[in-house]
């Protein structure tokens, strides 16, 4: 199980299998007790970003450049919440709501109008210049847009124990949890405790 490790920040699991779906599952608990955004400033953003490629490791943390008036940690707010919002619908059997599309289809709009085509090998794809917060939400524009419309869509899941979105690539699509070692044994322990409980209580006196 992969772990994004930040100073000043709890440990960030990451389970999603995809890129779009990582970057939902930045927000731990959301409106809980436990509640903590992993991107909740540009120093944050910075540092995820880098773990995934998709910032140049020489940019500085504590002074992203952000080069227009759209690539700010609020534009990424947004655009997680409309990735979020969107396969969690998907993932409950429910269309890809229209106004996580619309937020989704600007984000796209400026990944294509600001995309470079990169060569490798026999194939080319999308790319950014790695070097501000403009090339994250790029990526991870496309990222989703790829995932929506692609074959895996059907894989799309969410956490049976947490909100954390994941693609299900077992071969009978039977995963329940975003990590087994995390909510899965959580929930196993609980069974657990419940079962002992339960044959205490009923076991004569």
């Amino acid at each position: 199980m992969e772990t994004l490790e930040q100073a000043g920040a709890r440990p960030l699991l990451i389970v999603g299998g995809n890129l779009a779906l990582d970057f939902a599952n930045t927000v731990d608990d959301p409106g809980g007790s436990a509640d903590f955004d992993h991107l909740g400033d540009a120093r944050r953003c910075v540092r995820w970003a880098r773990h995934f490629g998709l910032l140049e490791q020489s940019v500085d943390d504590g002074s992203v450049a952000v080069p227009d008036s759209r690539r700010t940690p609020a534009d990424l707010h947004r655009l997680r919440d409309a990735v979020q919002s969107g396969f969690t619908a998907v993932a409950d059997g429910r269309p890809f709501p229209e106004a996580a599309w619309q937020e989704l289809r600007r984000a796209l709009a400026h990944a294509v109008g600001h995309a470079d085509l990169v060569t490798a090998g026999d194939r080319v794809r999308l790319g950014w210049s790695a070097g501000d917060l403009g090339s994250v939400a790029d990526a991870v524009a496309v990222a989703a847009y790829d995932l929506l419309t692609g074959d895996q869509l059907h894989r799309v899941k969410h956490c049976a124990q947490c909100h954390w979105l994941f693609l299900d690539r077992s071969k009978n699509g039977s995963r329940r949890w975003c990590s087994m070692e995390d909510c899965g044994a959580s929930v196993k322990m609980r069974r657990y405790v419940a079962r002992r409980a339960a044959r205490r209580s009923s076991a004569p006196s």
